[in-house]
C-alpha cells in the first residue's frame, strides 16, 4: 500500500488480474501509480498478449490509442523539448482528432505504427522515467470492473484538462488549432471545456482521486 491506495492480486477468469482499493481520502493519482507500478513490477500479474514474466522487450501495447493528460505533456514536453510551447508540443508529438465537439489528443505514433519514443532495437521506452499515465498504468491482464473504471476516468479527466489547456492557449496567442484529422465538421467551443481536477496542477501528486472521481466510482473504490 502506497499513500492510502493498495493493489490485490486476484483471481479472475483462472488467471491472476488485480483490483485496487483507496482508504485514504487525501490519496493521489500519484499514490494510485505507485502501486500500479509496483505491482506490475513485482510479475505475479499474468501477461495475457506474450508468454513472458515481465514486460521488459515488449512493445504490443506501444502500438496502441495513447491518450495524452495535462501532466503528461508537462512531463514530456520537460524531458524532450522543454523550449516548446503547450501548443507547439502538441503540434509536434501529439495528433489531433475531431469529431464535432469532441476532441482526442493523443501521442503521435512513427510510420511503423508505434509509439515515437519506443527505442527500435531494445523495444524499450526512451522516456520511461515520464511516459503518459496511460503507460504507467497499464498490464494486459484482467481487472475488476472498479479498476477498469477508476483508470479509465483518471486519464478522461487529464484528457479533458489537456484540450481545455490547449484550446485556452490558442485562444490567447491569436491562433487556430491545428488539427490532425476530421471525422465531422469541427464545432469546438472553449465554453464546452470547464476546469478539472487536474487545472492548475502541474504534477500527478496534486491531483486527488476523490476529485477525479464521479461519486458513484468514488462509493466502489474508497471504504
Amino acid at each position: 500500500m502506497a499513500g492510502g491506495v493498495s493493489v490485490t492480486t486476484i483471481v479472475i477468469q483462472g488467471v491472476n488480474g488485480y483490483d485496487v482499493h483507496v482508504s485514504d481520502p487525501r490519496a493521489s493519482v500519484q499514490d494510485y501509480l505507485d502501486v500500479v507500478n509496483k505491482a506490475i513490477e513485482d510479475n505475479q500479474l499474468y501477461r495475457g498478449r506474450a508468454e513472458r514474466t515481465d514486460c521488459r522487450g515488449c512493445d504490443l501495447c506501444c502500438q496502441e490509442r495513447i491518450p495524452l493528460t495535462s501532466i503528461d505533456v508537462l512531463r514530456l514536453k520537460a524531458q524532450v523539448a522543454p523550449a516548446e510551447s503547450l501548443t507547439g508540443f502538441v503540434r509536434t508529438h501529439a495528433n489531433v482528432s475531431v469529431d464535432g465537439g469532441a476532441v482526442d489528443i493523443t501521442l503521435r505514433l512513427d510510420r511503423q505504427g508505434r509509439c515515437q519514443f519506443l527505442h527500435p532495437d531494445g523495444r524499450t521506452c526512451r522516456v520511461y522515467t515520464s511516459r503518459p499515465l496511460v503507460c504507467q498504468s497499464f498490464i494486459c491482464c484482467p481487472q475488476t470492473k472498479r479498476a477498469r473504471k477508476l483508470r479509465e476516468r483518471i486519464v478522461n479527466v487529464g484528457e479533458d484538462e489537456l484540450v481545455r489547456q490547449w484550446l485556452l492557449k490558442n485562444r490567447q496567442l491569436g491562433t487556430q488549432p491545428y488539427i490532425d484529422r476530421c471525422l465531422s465538421a469541427p464545432a469546438i467551443d472553449l465554453r464546452d471545456w470547464s476546469e478539472t481536477p487536474f487545472s492548475g496542477k502541474t504534477a500527478y501528486d496534486e491531483v486527488l482521486l476523490r476529485e477525479a472521481c464521479l461519486p458513484g466510482l468514488w462509493k466502489q473504490v474508497f471504504g
